[in-house]
């Protein structure tokens, strides 16, 4: 009788160490995955932030557009010369 008594708590024992314990048979995989995950989400949040400041750019790029608009309508022939330095000293 004592020895059906000890049999469940043996069987639960071996399982718990042959599996890694309490990380359920994945070991240094759940260890990896956590690390790559945790990495996930800092380049995700430093990305989030980059592209925020990108988008927030005050008239860096949208600057530059205008000024090469202004150009080619210079060229075009559909602004004079004296419209074109004014606007163009404007944008500056």
């Amino acid at each position: 009788m004592r020895l059906i008594a000890t049999i469940p708590a043996t069987i639960g024992s071996d399982f718990a160490s042959a599996d890694g314990g309490h990380m359920g048979g994945w070991g240094w995989g759940m260890a990896i995955f956590g690390w790559l995950f945790t990495v996930l989400v800092v380049v995700l949040i430093v990305w989030v932030i980059w592209s925020t400041m990108r988008w927030a750019d005050p008239g860096g790029r949208a600057r530059n557009r205008t000024a090469d608009l202004l150009d080619e309508r210079y060229v075009r022939g559909e602004v004079d010369r004296d419209e074109y330095l004014e606007r163009r000293a404007d944008l500056e």
